[in-house]
């Protein structure tokens, strides 16, 4: 996703937005320590996603 997805959100959509893609991660890693195949490339967006929520929660709380 990219940042401007993240644009209109209110906090409360942010957190929500970032706890499922932790379980999304965390189904990722399990699918991967079992050896079954997973897609890599996914587990860094996710990562990615995250960050930029955290940047845009930041934003929002310093604004207000």
């Amino acid at each position: 996703m990219s940042f401007d997805t993240f644009k209109n959100m209110t906090v409360a959509q942010l957190y929500h937005q970032a706890a499922d893609l932790k379980k999304e991660s965390l189904n990722i890693r399990i699918l991967a320590a079992s050896d079954q195949p997973t897609n890599t490339n996914r587990m860094r967006n996710i990562r990615r996603d995250v960050a930029r929520i955290k940047t845009r929660i930041k934003q929002l709380r310093e604004s207000a």
